[in-house]
């Protein structure tokens, strides 16, 4: 299953990390899995040229994280779509991919 942790603090997306795979189907075929990469990706792509300099991001196979150093309205937009995708990949494929949000 793919895990995605969001970590909020006073209402501002702080940490994102997803983890894990989905196992919806074999390695190169899994639907969920590219899915929820390429939401990720695509995503850490925009705040990379959008939000130059404000978040870390660490990827490597079954794990990715993105930590905001500095919290503006660029990345919070983008960070917030990003879970909106992410939610909305869940409603379909609930068994495969599950969101966690908290308030730190």
């Amino acid at each position: 299953m793919v895990k995605v942790n969001v970590k909020h603090k006073e209402n501002k997306v702080i940490s994102l990390t997803m983890k894990g795979h989905a196992d919806f189907a074999e390695e190169g075929q899994d639907l969920v899995c590219a899915g929820a990469s390429s939401i990720v990706v695509g995503m850490m792509n925009a705040l990379g040229e959008m939000a130059p300099e404000t978040c870390d991001f660490l990827m490597k196979k079954g794990h990715v994280e993105i930590l905001v150093k500095k919290v503006c309205d660029h990345n919070q937009i983008l960070l917030e779509a990003l879970i909106y995708q992410l939610k909305t990949l869940q409603e379909t494929y609930s068994q495969y991919i599950t969101i966690i949000e908290q308030e730190v």
